[in-house]
Protein backbone atom coordinates (compact mmCIF):
# COMPACT_ATOMS: atom_id res chain seq x y z
CA UNK A 1 0.00 0.00 0.00
CA UNK A 2 1.26 3.22 -0.96
CA UNK A 3 1.46 6.01 1.89
CA UNK A 4 -0.10 9.07 1.17
CA UNK A 5 0.59 12.31 3.01
CA UNK A 6 -1.18 15.81 3.41
CA UNK A 7 0.86 18.56 2.01
CA UNK A 8 0.19 22.38 2.93
CA UNK A 9 -0.55 25.12 -0.03
CA UNK A 10 0.49 28.58 1.89
CA UNK A 11 0.87 32.02 0.15
CA UNK A 12 3.23 34.03 1.69
CA UNK A 13 3.13 38.29 0.49
CA UNK A 14 6.13 39.57 -0.96
CA UNK A 15 6.56 42.95 -0.77
CA UNK A 16 5.09 44.12 -3.19
CA UNK A 17 1.59 42.48 -2.65
CA UNK A 18 2.23 39.51 -4.59
CA UNK A 19 1.45 35.86 -2.99
CA UNK A 20 3.94 33.54 -2.96
CA UNK A 21 3.03 30.08 -3.23
CA UNK A 22 4.72 27.28 -1.25
CA UNK A 23 4.41 23.64 -0.64
CA UNK A 24 5.00 21.57 1.97
CA UNK A 25 4.26 18.37 4.01
CA UNK A 26 1.43 18.87 6.50
CA UNK A 27 2.50 18.36 10.40
CA UNK A 28 5.90 18.56 12.07
CA UNK A 29 7.84 17.23 9.00
CA UNK A 30 6.70 21.02 7.74
CA UNK A 31 7.55 23.00 10.64
CA UNK A 32 11.33 24.24 9.09
CA UNK A 33 9.14 25.06 6.14
CA UNK A 34 6.22 27.32 7.84
CA UNK A 35 9.02 28.82 10.32
CA UNK A 36 10.06 30.82 7.44
CA UNK A 37 6.84 31.80 6.45
CA UNK A 38 5.61 35.49 7.31
CA UNK A 39 3.22 35.64 10.16
CA UNK A 40 0.46 36.78 7.11
CA UNK A 41 0.79 34.17 5.24
CA UNK A 42 -2.36 31.68 4.58
CA UNK A 43 -2.39 28.03 3.87
CA UNK A 44 -4.97 28.15 0.89
CA UNK A 45 -5.03 24.53 -0.01
CA UNK A 46 -4.01 20.69 0.81
CA UNK A 47 -3.21 17.54 -0.81
CA UNK A 48 -2.13 14.27 -0.90
CA UNK A 49 0.21 12.45 -2.23
CA UNK A 50 2.03 9.29 -2.01
CA UNK A 51 5.31 10.31 -3.42
CA UNK A 52 7.21 13.66 -3.80
CA UNK A 53 6.56 13.74 -7.95
CA UNK A 54 3.10 12.66 -7.01
CA UNK A 55 1.97 15.76 -5.02
CA UNK A 56 3.93 18.30 -7.43
CA UNK A 57 2.71 16.79 -10.63
CA UNK A 58 -0.87 18.00 -8.09
CA UNK A 59 0.58 20.97 -6.96
CA UNK A 60 1.78 22.08 -10.62
CA UNK A 61 -1.61 21.44 -11.95
CA UNK A 62 -3.12 23.75 -9.49
CA UNK A 63 -1.01 26.29 -10.30
CA UNK A 64 -1.51 26.00 -14.07
CA UNK A 65 2.40 25.82 -14.39
CA UNK A 66 1.78 22.95 -17.20
CA UNK A 67 3.73 19.37 -16.51
CA UNK A 68 5.98 18.56 -13.91
CA UNK A 69 9.16 16.95 -13.92
CA UNK A 70 11.10 15.16 -11.75
CA UNK A 71 14.59 16.36 -10.72
CA UNK A 72 15.83 12.85 -9.32
CA UNK A 73 14.86 9.48 -10.04
CA UNK A 74 13.97 9.49 -5.75
CA UNK A 75 10.52 11.71 -6.77
CA UNK A 76 9.21 8.92 -8.03
CA UNK A 77 9.52 6.63 -4.49
CA UNK A 78 6.62 6.02 -2.29
CA UNK A 79 7.16 7.98 0.80
CA UNK A 80 8.58 5.91 3.44
CA UNK A 81 6.35 4.44 6.24
CA UNK A 82 8.10 6.39 8.46
CA UNK A 83 7.17 9.43 7.30
CA UNK A 84 3.36 8.31 7.18
CA UNK A 85 3.93 7.63 10.62
CA UNK A 86 4.74 10.75 11.87
CA UNK A 87 2.06 12.55 10.44
CA UNK A 88 -0.54 9.45 11.73
CA UNK A 89 0.81 10.44 15.12
CA UNK A 90 0.18 14.31 14.30
CA UNK A 91 -3.15 14.13 13.25
CA UNK A 92 -4.15 11.25 15.97
CA UNK A 93 -2.84 14.06 18.35
CA UNK A 94 -5.19 17.12 16.61
CA UNK A 95 -8.70 15.17 18.20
Amino acid sequence: MKNELTHEIWLDPEPDGQMLPGLCLAGPMGNDFRALLKPEAVKAAELRGHSHFDAMTKYWKLQGWGEYEAECPQDHEPYPDEWAAIQRTFFDGQD
